[in-house]
């Protein structure tokens, strides 16, 4: 597992910084998904 995790990190760096902005992207997703999902309902 740590061999892998090694590997991904050589490969992409960025990986690291986006992983502060996760929950920033899920929370995102979440009201824009809940957003539209409100906007067909409301239809």
């Amino acid at each position: 597992m740590k061999k892998i995790a090694g590997l991904v990190n050589q490969k992409f760096p960025l990986l690291k910084k986006t992983k502060n902005y996760l929950p920033f992207f899920i929370g995102l997703k979440l009201i824009t998904f809940t957003g539209f999902l409100t906007y067909i309902m409301n239809q």
